[in-house]
């Protein structure tokens, strides 16, 4: 009977201090747990950053201005469990110091990455090296754009095709004296050029979003498109371009030095003379000239007896209202000068549908593949709808 009650002790010992040991093991793989995550923090992983160019005026200034008031809304709460960061830039270059700096915060959920020029390429690579997400955001660069979450912008192709047929419809033809107020070297002059020729060639329709209809270029040319070589002689004979930088100041430049010269080249030919403006800046400028003392009273008189008409892009509340006759100053001028006049809509509000954009990827609500491209459809605004919308506060 002893001997049972020594063998019994003896298990519940041995179960005892086995017990002892497991329960010991496990405190030591805490104290383990608990010192790695205070060496090695992991990023917080909840910082959205906005990337755009400085808000100094027109397109761009309010676009950047959209961006901080959508920054302030996720700050407070209204878009989710994030916090957010806008940085602002003039250049690419600064635009790479700021990526820089988003990878040493270590916290970076995603980055909205509106770049100032090409040379952004570099920042944009350093985020895809280091796996952040990022959607870039009106200037598309090419070299990068297939690695990127999105690539989002308004539709500049169909920009330049809205163009072309405004002015196809309004009697432009291969022979027309034709000038062209670009913006900058970028994708976004490009894409505008591109999609101004395709129309002409018949490879592109003008898909008008307002009216959800589309238009073909032999449908609004007697059932013809033009030929390759049409299209170089009203792109080389008679032909003024200047980059303008989207800049309302360049645009004046361009227009007091040349304007004698477009005036010759028309009356040269068809008495035409048709302004395919990538921005209301520059499309400004010119009201802004005739409107003062620049040109004397012989040089408006000749232009006055051409047929004139000028397109522009944006969406300014200052152009639609000269379109609306609010402006009864420059909408004389613009009734005394030009047969016509437009602006294709582009609005910089689609700035804060970009960070919406981000928001969704990040929360699973995403129906793109990496590189993918989506962009903000457009339509003509003049004087027959300009009613209907509001615009964006450009100065």
């Amino acid at each position: 009977m002893k001997r049972r009650w020594l063998a019994l002790v003896l298990v519940l010992c041995m179960t005892a201090g086995l017990t002892a040991c497991k329960g010991a093991k496990k405190e030591e793989a805490d104290l383990t747990e608990t010192e790695e995550s205070l060496e090695e923090p992991k990023p917080l992983g909840n910082q959205i950053y906005v990337m755009t160019a400085a808000p100094d005026h027109g397109w761009t200034g309010q676009g950047a201005a959209y961006a901080a008031a959508f920054v302030d809304e996720i700050n407070l709460g209204i878009h989710g469990d994030y916090a957010a960061t806008h940085y602002i830039a003039d250049n690419g270059e600064t635009q790479n110091e700021q990526v820089q700096e988003i990878l040493a915060n270590n916290d970076a959920a995603g980055v909205m990455f509106w770049g100032c020029d090409e040379s952004a390429a570099e920042g944009q690579q350093v985020l895809i090296d280091a796996g952040i997400p990022w959607i870039s955001y009106d200037r598309i660069i090419e070299s990068t754009m297939n690695q990127a979450v999105l690539n989002y912008s308004g539709d500049n192709w169909q920009s330049g095709v809205a163009v072309a047929y405004y002015l196809i419809t309004n009697g432009m033809t291969p022979e027309s004296t034709l000038v062209q107020f670009s913006g900058d070297a970028s994708t976004v002059s490009e894409r505008r050029t591109e999609g101004f020729k395709k129309f002409l060639l018949g490879q592109e329709d003008y898909y008008d979003a307002e009216s959800d209809e589309i238009h073909k270029m032999e449908d609004v040319n007697l059932g013809k498109v033009w030929t390759q070589e049409e299209v170089d002689k009203l792109c080389t004979e008679n032909y003024f371009e200047y980059n303008c930088e989207w800049s309302n100041e360049k645009a004046k430049e361009y227009i007091e030095s040349n304007l004698t010269s477009w005036i010759e080249a028309a009356k040269s030919t068809d008495n035409t003379l048709f302004v395919f403006s990538m921005d209301d800046e520059m499309s400004m400028a010119f009201l802004e000239l005739l409107s003062g003392d620049t040109f004397d009273d012989s040089v408006k008189g000749e232009l006055e007896t051409l047929t004139v008409y000028m397109s522009a892009v944006g969406g300014m509340e200052e152009m639609y209202a000269v379109l609306r006759g609010d402006n009864e100053e420059l909408k004389t001028v613009a009734d005394t000068y030009f047969d016509g006049l437009m602006s294709v809509y582009y609005n910089p509000i689609m700035t804060q549908t970009a960070i919406q954009k981000l928001l969704d990827y990040l929360e699973g609500t995403w129906d793109y593949m990496p590189g993918a491209e989506d962009y903000e459809p457009v339509f003509i605004v003049d004087s027959g709808n300009v009613g209907e919308y509001e615009g964006f506060i450009g100065r």
